[in-house]
């Protein structure tokens, strides 16, 4: 689903509805950083259901703060991260989860961050393992019996790798169709007198320039004609008040200058 189109508060009301039709027991909501989860956990709280009950008065949620869920946990909000802790991580002392803790898994943004399974090389097959070869992010998803739903505004190769092609899409053109989105209008090329040429002219004119290699003062005559682009005039002028004073001329390398008298008249 498009960016903006309520990708959240569609998956609220998805997951609401296959819980109450008793589909599933317990649902892990799985996000890669914690500012989704956070984002998240608001969208079960604040979004409101049937008779104005928002999703919390009706389904005990667990978020981030919590690593395992309860009995009466109908949605349990985590971090990718913290699962491959608690799954191929965990401590002797720490009871992993069960394999059947979850019977669907949700995963937000589920192009994010996630890789597909390595390629092993001929002699890397001969010393590496399973556990080398399989991405983290598989086996977290592959460890729970449980059916997986991803949701991705920019899905990626990896995702259909995983999860396979996509059974639903709202496009960016659909929503802008059917008005939640405003389309973009083209861009706007505003022309100020800065962005034309910066120097212009037509007669030639001397300036009194200093040689670096022989520290003597020489004359310069100015082209004829003299134009500049706002770039090579940053480059090439010098203004007083802006930097050290003085013009660049070019055949006098980089440190030769016009008196800031004469770069004035150049201006004018």
């Amino acid at each position: 689903m498009a960016t903006g189109t309520g990708k959240t508060k569609t998956c609220v009301a998805l997951i609401y509805r296959l819980l109450k039709l008793q589909r599933f027991r317990r649902i892990l909501f799985l996000v890669d950083r914690s500012a989704l989860g956070e984002q998240a956990a608001n969208a079960f709280k604040t979004t409101q259901m049937e008779s104005l009950q928002r999703f919390v008065d009706v389904f005990g949620i667990k978020d981030l703060e919590d690593a395992s869920p309860d009995t009466d946990t109908k949605v349990h909000i985590a971090t990718i991260q913290g699962m491959v802790k608690r799954l191929l991580f965990a401590a002797d002392d720490t009871t992993v989860p069960a394999v059947d803790q979850y019977d669907c898994i949700v995963v937000d943004e589920c192009h994010r961050g996630y890789l597909l399974d390595r390629q092993l090389s001929d002699t890397e097959l001969t010393f590496r393992g399973f556990d080398d070869y399989v991405s983290k992010y598989r086996r977290v998803l592959e460890y729970f019996d449980a059916f997986k739903v991803g949701l991705t505004a920019t899905p990626a190769l990896h995702t259909v790798d995983i999860f396979g092609d996509p059974i639903f899409a709202y496009s960016y053109r659909e929503a802008v169709i059917d008005g939640f989105l405003v389309d973009h209008e083209p861009p706007i090329q505003i022309t100020t007198r800065y962005q034309a040429p910066a120097l212009s002219g037509r007669r030639a004119l001397t300036f009194r320039c200093t040689d670096p290699s022989s520290s003597q003062i020489e004359l310069f005559r100015a082209p004829d004609e003299i134009k500049m682009e706002v770039d090579d005039f940053n480059r090439k002028v010098i203004t007083e008040s802006f930097n050290p004073s003085g013009m660049r001329v070019p055949g006098y390398g980089a440190r030769s200058v016009l008196q800031t008298q004469d770069a004035h008249l150049l201006r004018q």
